[in-house]
C-alpha cells in the first residue's frame, strides 16, 4: 500500500486530478527547503475544495517534522501508518494559500460556546455541575464597524454523571448563580454594536484590519513579529503564547490567504505544538487535533497549567473547535465550536436557534 492509498483510507477518496496532484506534491517538496522554526470562504462554503485538500493531505503522509506526538493510524486490520502532524499543517498551508480574497461586505465568525460553571448544585454528597451553551456571532466591515450577536441555548448538566445527580435532585430547570439565573430554556437573543469599533486583538493588544493584512507572509518573519507583539503578555512558555497568537490567525481574524498559510507553516515548526491524532469536535465532525501550553504551573498570576487544543479539518484546513483546559475558576473546559468563519454578504442579525 503506497502513501496515497494510506491517506485515502484515512480521509476518503479524492476525485482524480493528476495535474493538481503534481502541483501539490511540488509545493510540499518546496516546504522541505523552507527555514524551520485566507481563509477559505468558510466551513459551509468550501465543499468545492474537498477534493483538492484530500489530495494535499494524501501526499503528506510519512513526512517527518518538528511537530511531535505522531500517533499511529489504523489503515486496515493489521496495517498501520504514521501520519506526521507537521505534514498535515503544511498541507493545510498549501490549501490556505489558494483560498479566495475578501469576497463579501462583512467578516463573519459564528461559534458555539460551552461554559461549565464552577458552582455545584444538589444535596451534599451528591453535587453536580451545569454548563451553558451560547451562540455568538460577529460581523466586521472594511470600515471597522462591528456587531456582536448572542443567544443562550440553555443550560444542562455538564456530564452524564452530573445528569444522574441532577435527576436525583428533581430535575430543576433553573439555578441561581452570581450575577443572575441559569435556565434550561433558550434565551431571546441580542444584537449589539461595538462602540469602539475594535474587533480583533492578539495577546490582549488591539489590532486593526490593516495591521492583520500587513503581517508578514514568510513563516519565519511572521513568527518573529508575533513573538515581538506578545513578548510582554503574561504566561509561561513564549512558544505557547506565540502558538496561541498564530492559531488566532487561522480562524478568528480575517487573515489574507498568504498570511494564514504562513501561520500554518510557523505552527508546523514550533516544538510546543503537539499532534494528538484524529479527533472529533462536539458536533461530531472529524479532524486532526493539535495542542500547546498557554501557561505553565507555578505562575503567580495563573497558577494552573492552561492548555489549548485545536481540532483542524484535514480536508478543508478549517479550524473546527478550540478548547482551553485548566483555566482557574472555570471548573472545566472552555469550548468554542467554530460553525462558520469567512467573508459574507449577509447582514448582521440576532442569532437564530439551530
Amino acid at each position: 500500500m503506497d502513501e496515497l492509498e494510506k491517506l485515502r483510507e484515512l480521509y476518503g477518496e479524492p476525485r482524480p486530478d493528476p495535474v493538481l496532484k503534481a502541483r501539490v506534491r511540488q509545493a510540499l517538496d518546496a516546504e522541505a527547503g523552507r527555514p524551520r522554526l485566507r481563509f477559505t470562504k468558510g466551513i459551509t462554503g468550501v465543499l468545492a475544495a474537498t477534493a483538492t485538500v484530500v489530495t494535499v493531505v494524501a501526499v503528506a503522509v510519512v513526512v517527518t517534522g518538528a511537530t511531535t506526538a505522531e500517533p499511529e493510524q489504523v489503515v486496515s486490520p493489521g496495517v498501520t501508518t504514521t501520519v506526521s502532524g507537521r505534514s498535515i499543517l503544511l498541507a493545510a498551508a498549501v490549501t490556505a494559500e489558494a483560498g479566495p480574497e475578501n469576497d463579501g461586505a462583512y467578516w463573519h465568525v459564528s461559534k458555539l460556546n460551552r461554559r461549565t460553571y464552577p458552582e455545584t448544585f444538589g444535596a451534599e454528597g451528591d453535587r453536580y455541575r451545569v454548563a451553558e451553551s451560547q451562540l455568538t456571532e460577529q460581523w466586521v466591515t472594511e470600515d471597522g464597524e462591528v456587531w456582536v450577536g448572542t443567544r443562550s441555548l440553555g443550560t444542562r448538566p455538564a456530564s452524564e454523571t452530573d445528569k444522574k445527580a441532577w435527576r436525583r435532585d428533581g430535575s430543576p430547570t433553573e439555578w441561581r448563580v452570581p450575577g443572575g439565573t441559569l435556565s434550561t430554556e433558550p434565551g431571546r437573543g441580542h444584537l449589539e454594536t461595538v462602540p469602539d469599533g475594535t474587533a480583533f486583538s492578539m495577546a490582549g493588544r488591539k489590532m486593526t484590519l490593516e495591521q492583520i493584512r500587513g503581517l508578514p507572509t514568510d513563516p519565519v518573519s511572521l513568527r518573529e513579529q508575533v513573538a515581538e507583539l506578545v513578548r510582554d503578555a503574561p504566561g509561561g512558555s513564549l512558544d505557547g503564547v506565540v502558538a496561541d497568537a498564530l492559531s488566532g490567525l487561522l480562524w478568528s481574524k480575517p487573515s489574507p490567504p498568504k498570511v494564514r498559510a504562513a501561520a500554518y507553516r510557523a505552527l508546523a515548526d514550533l516544538p510546543e505544538v503537539r499532534y494528538l491524532g484524529e479527533a472529533e469536535d462536539e458536533q461530531g465532525r472529524a479532524g486532526a487535533a493539535f495542542s500547546f501550553t498557554l501557561q505553565t504551573a507555578g505562575s503567580s498570576r495563573l497558577p494552573a497549567t492552561v492548555r489549548r487544543t485545536l481540532v483542524i479539518d484535514p480536508v478543508t484546513s478549517q479550524v473546527l473547535s478550540s478548547t482551553v483546559t485548566g483555566r482557574p475558576g472555570t471548573g472545566d473546559d472552555q469550548v468554542e465550536v467554530v460553525l462558520d468563519a469567512g467573508w459574507t454578504t449577509e447582514k448582521p442579525a440576532v442569532p437564530a436557534l439551530p
